[in-house]
C-alpha cells in the first residue's frame, strides 16, 4: 500500500505514524511460521542437551519460547534475532514489496535496509524464571539516530516497528514523545537494557503509548525519543523494529545491509547478504559501532 499525503505530512510533523492493516495477513504468517520453525529447532537442541525435559510441542506461538525460557534458565531471544537469524523467510520479509511501498514514501526510491535491526519477543514478566533478565524485556527511552555514528546524523533513519501479535499497553507497546524529533540527538549513556537517553535530559512531558493490531506498524523517525515497558500479559509479545534510509547517504553503522529497492542499481540478493554477514562476522579488525563511550 502506499501512503496517503496527509500521512507523509503527518510523520515529518509529529515524528511517527501509526498505519493500520499495512501488511497482508499471509507475508506475517510466513515469517511467524519460520519463526515457529526456528523455535522448533531450539526446543530440540535444548532438549538434546538436557536443559529442559518438556519440548512444550503444543504450546502457541505467543506462549512457546517463553515456556522454553522457563525451564532452561537461559536467554533464548539472540536466537532469533540479527545477526544469528538470516534466514530466508526474514530476507524475504524484509524485501516484501507491500512493506517498502510505505518505507519509500518516506526515504524515497533508493532503500537501504540498514543493518541496525531486532527481532523481540518480549516475554511476560508472569512466566520469566525467577532472576531472569535481558535486554529485550525493556526498552528504556532512547532515540534510534542516537546509536548510529555520527556520520548518519544528516540521514533520515527511519524505523518499521512492526508486532507479530496485538500490541497493546499490558504487554507492552511503544510509548513515545511526539513532535521532538526536530531537535538535537541527546546525549545517551548505557544501562542494563543497552542505552538511554540521560536520566537528566530525558523529556519531562508525558509520553504517549501507542497501540497497533497485527498487520499493522509504526513509523518512527530517528530522532524520536520513544521506548516500552515490561510486558504485563500472559503471552509474548513479538515484534520486529527494522530501520531504513536512503541507500546513497551514510548509515550510521559498517555492517552488512540490503539494498532492497533501487532505480539504479541491482538490489542485494539473498546470497549476497549472507556473504556479506560471513565476512563480517570473520572481522576481528578494531571497528567503532556507537557514538558514545562504552566503558
Amino acid at each position: 500500500m502506499a501512503l496517503r499525503p496527509t500521512q507523509v505530512e503527518a510523520f515529518h510533523r509529529d515524528g511517527f505514524l501509526v498505519v493500520e492493516d499495512a501488511l497482508a495477513p499471509d507475508t506475517l504468517d510466513a515469517l511467524t511460521a519460520d519463526f515457529e520453525a526456528l523455535i522448533e529447532e531450539t526446543a530440540q537442541r535444548l532438549y538434546a542437551e538436557g536443559h529442559i525435559g518438556d519440548l512444550c510441542a503444543d504450546a502457541p506461538f505467543d506462549q512457546r519460547i517463553a515456556l522454553l525460557t522457563q525451564q532452561a534458565g537461559l536467554s533464548l531471544q539472540a536466537d532469533l534475532s540479527f545477526p544469528n537469524n538470516l534466514r530466508r523467510a526474514v530476507y524475504d520479509f524484509l524485501c516484501a514489496p507491500e512493506l517498502l511501498d510505505i518505507v519509500g514514501d518516506i526515504v524515497g526510491p533508493e532503500i537501504f535496509c540498514n543493518p541496525t535491526q531486532h527481532v523481540r519477543p518480549k516475554l511476560p514478566e508472569t512466566l520469566l524464571p525467577a532472576g531472569f533478565d535481558h535486554w529485550i524485556q525493556q526498552s528504556p527511552f532512547h532515540q534510534d539516530a542516537a546509536v548510529l555514528l555520527p556520520e548518519a546524523d544528516e540521514t533520515l533513519v527511519v524505523t518499521t516497528w512492526i508486532p507479530l501479535v496485538d500490541a497493546d499497553v499490558e504487554n507492552g507497546t511503544l510509548h513515545l514523545f511526539p513532535r521532538l524529533h526536530q531537535g538535537d540527538i541527546l546525549r545517551h549513556v548505557r544501562c542494563p537494557y543497552g542505552w538511554t537517553i540521560d536520566p537528566q535530559l530525558v523529556p519531562a512531558d508525558t509520553p504517549v503509548a501507542l497501540p497497533v493490531r497485527r498487520g499493522g506498524l509504526i513509523l518512527l523517525h530517528g530522532r524520536t525519543p520513544h521506548g516500552s515497558l515490561p510486558n504485563r500479559s500472559h503471552a509474548v509479545r513479538w515484534s520486529l523494529d527494522l530501520r531504513w534510509n536512503d541507500a546513497r547517504k551514510p548509515c550510521g553503522r559498517p555492517l552488512p545491509g540490503i539494498l532492497a529497492r533501487s532505480q539504479t542499481h541491482a538490489t542485494t540478493t539473498y546470497a549476497q547478504w549472507l556473504d556479506a554477514w560471513k565476512v563480517a562476522k570473520a572481522d576481528t579488525s578494531p571497528r567503532t559501532f556507537y557514538r558514545w563511550p562504552t566503558d
